[in-house]
């Protein structure tokens, strides 16, 4: 293979300027302001034209958007329509920063593009705006006096799309942390939400993406060619160390092998003659316990199609009213699928939750994965694989809270997420981004926590990976999913070699060891892991800038990163988890969020990052804990008994 690239590093050099992706056209007509559309949930951003509503005195927000209702006739593209008619639709110019503006929305300035939106939505608020007196700082920025060093420099003039306006700045903050990816590929619908608001609260209409021309198709098969050798070459890297580290360790157990352990509740021969066969679907493993599962398509409001998969127990009851059970959303962590919650035969987490507690339960799936598409996007066009957390947690999050909601009847829902899937949610909870989404979810159960980085990103191949900006990045693991090899062989690898083989590199790269976990399950697990994940999300956890330099996902200076709707939170964290640390979370919610109420914190010390859900003994571990959560804290009918005290708030002393 080498001789078809004598010399890479001169090659690519040479080729450099044809890396970045081209912009989708060289000019764009402005956009519009949606008649009517408020810009976002604070008040503070919404012009008093727009507002038919009075605030809620107490909390200082307005009605939140899930819970208002419309005489107007709702849509699936239009799910919240607007409150009231503008008279007139101001344009769009340039006017000068905002005092008014809380910490929150100047944090989401420093997000890239977040100042241009945050310029025109000011634009568009309109009215003579005091400027405070300036200094310049040692960038060469003129800021605030009175503003921390959180918002970047106002852009000359709204601008739909820049080389690279997150580069253009050396300010580091945000709601977000700062992490330099700003691709001229960039849905224009990405790059007008000022403080990224509730996806249904759009201040403009998106441009209809257009077709790749001619020159970027070619352009896109040259860095995708060059990338697919680059990156392939990593991932061999990596899983021949990753082997070489793991025969280390087989060799000891292979002169004095472990006796497995034997639990009372274990029917090891049944599932040993009935569990041999893999599948991709998870449904294949429901029918197993004699359950089902039900395929769902839910779409974002930037037009992605989600994979739901609902569990359907024959044995299900019904409410007086005709609803079901309560209803519990459980989404999964990076490079998993929902496939994670059901391969522990009986002892699935959705398996059990729907029996158990009879519940509603519902796995989702964030966009990309089990080979969803988009509504004008194919899979390979760059813009397809165009977003980090932003997007999932913008769009993603509330889309699925809200089908489960609108599919079930209920109000509220139960939240379990982990790793990446609680770690969207509270950065979509958090001011700035959808906190209106709190009041739908009546628990959020977080498993390892994914807020502070643990030390596992301090060493091999995370400090190669976080001295890689984007050009760079771009020219190693393209600018579609991240290494492509893993999705081809997901597709048709032997499972048994696609299982093992995946087991060995996340346990080299993430210190997994399969302790706690019953041997036979491991190649089912790992048939759903790794799944496709876009380029610029792995860079915004491990790129320069990114997770894994910065260390938290959400700015730790910020005073404050949530409000009182923030729903009664349950951290569940390992003792043997060292890619994320809880401590430094719970330090912060004791210290700063004054308003979330924390209401149980448990470490299991034996317990590893995924072990809440795939350790042998995971339901006197975890599940009866969630069982409790959500017991506590869900809405009853009138003629079921109340639940015992024991949902209180935890003393995080």
């Amino acid at each position: 293979m080498s001789s078809l690239i004598p010399s890479p590093t001169s090659f690519l050099n040479a080729t450099a300027a044809l890396i970045a992706p081209s912009p989708i056209s060289k000019s764009q007509s402005p956009l519009t302001p949606t008649e009517g559309a408020p810009l976002s949930g604070d008040t503070t951003l919404i012009p008093n034209k727009y507002l038919s509503e009075k605030r809620d005195e107490d909390a200082g927000y307005p009605p939140s958007p899930l819970k208002t209702k419309s005489e107007a006739q709702t849509t699936s593209l239009n799910p919240h329509p607007s409150r009231s008619v503008p008279r007139e639709i101001p344009s769009l110019v340039r006017s000068p920063p905002s005092t008014l503006l809380d910490a929150p929305a100047r944090a989401a300035m420093s997000l890239p593009n977040g100042h241009t939106a945050a310029a025109q939505a000011r634009a568009v608020r309109g009215g003579e705006v005091k400027t405070p007196e300036y200094e310049v700082d040692e960038d060469g920025y003129s800021r605030a006096e009175d503003v921390p060093l959180l918002a970047a420099p106002n852009p000359i003039r709204p601008s739909l799309s820049r080389a690279s306006s997150a580069a253009s700045t050396a300010s580091n903050r945000g709601i977000l942390r700062r992490i330099f990816i700003d691709r001229s590929s960039t849905p224009s619908q990405h790059l007008t939400r000022p403080t990224f608001p509730p996806p249904s609260l759009s201040t403009y209409t998106p441009l209809s993406p257009a077709p790749l021309s001619l020159w970027a198709k070619l352009n896109l098969l040259f860095i995708q060619t060059v990338s697919v050798i680059l990156s392939t070459y990593f991932l061999i890297l990596v899983v021949l160390w990753a082997v070489a580290a793991e025969l280390a360790k087989w060799l000891p157990k292979w002169i004095w092998p472990d006796r497995p352990r034997k639990f009372p509740w274990d029917d090891e021969e049944y599932w040993k003659k009935e569990g041999r066969t893999v599948s991709k679907d998870p449904a294949f493993y429901a029918k197993q316990v004699g359950m089902d599962i039900e395929h769902q398509t839910v779409e974002t409001d930037d037009g992605y199609y989600l994979k739901v998969h609902r569990v359907i127990d024959p044995d299900a009851q019904t409410h007086s009213d005709g609803r079901g059970g309560f209803p519990v959303l459980i989404l999964h962590g990076l490079f998993q699928s929902s496939g994670s919650f059901v391969t522990s035969e009986d002892r699935s987490l959705a398996f059990w939750l729907a029996r158990e507690g009879k519940y509603q339960v519902y796995l989702g799936n964030t966009r990309g994965v089990f080979d969803m598409g988009h509504r004008n996007l194919s899979r390979n066009d760059p813009r397809f694989w165009d977003w980090t957390i932003r997007e999932l947690a913008m769009y993603d999050l509330p889309a699925l809270v809200e089908h489960v909601c609108r599919e079930t009847g209920y109000d509220k829902i139960a939240f379990i997420g982990h790793s990446q899937g609680n770690g969207l949610a509270f950065i979509s909870l958090s001011l700035g981004m959808c906190p209106s989404l709190g009041p739908k979810l009546s628990v959020f159960i977080a498993l390892a926590p994914a807020v502070y980085a643990g030390t596992l990103t301090t060493g091999f191949p995370f400090t190669t990976l976080n001295k890689m900006d984007w050009p760079t990045w771009k020219r190693f693991f393209g600018v579609l999913d991240f290494i492509p090899l893993m999705r081809w062989a997901y597709d048709y690898a032997p499972p048994s070699m696609f299982a093992s083989l995946g087991y060995i590199m996340f346990a080299f790269l993430f210190s997994w060891t399969d302790t706690n976990w019953l041997h036979r399950r491991k190649t089912k697990m790992f048939r759903f892991t790794p799944t496709p994940v876009s380029s610029a999300s792995i860079f915004w956890w491990c790129g320069k800038g990114g997770f894994a330099d910065r260390k938290c996902t959400l700015d730790d200076s910020l005073p404050r990163w949530f409000d009182k709707r923030f729903p009664p939170l349950s951290i569940y964290h390992g003792g043997r988890d060292f890619l994320v640390f809880a401590d430094p979370l719970l330090r912060r919610l004791k210290e700063k969020e004054k308003d979330v109420k924390v209401i149980k914190v448990t470490k299991l010390e034996d317990s590893e990052h995924c072990d809440f859900y795939w350790a042998a003994e995971a339901v006197e571990w975890a599940y009866l804990s969630f069982l409790d959560d959500i017991e506590s804290t869900r809405p009853r009918y009138p003629d079921e008994p109340e639940f015992p005290e024991g949902g209180t708030e935890t003393d995080l002393s």
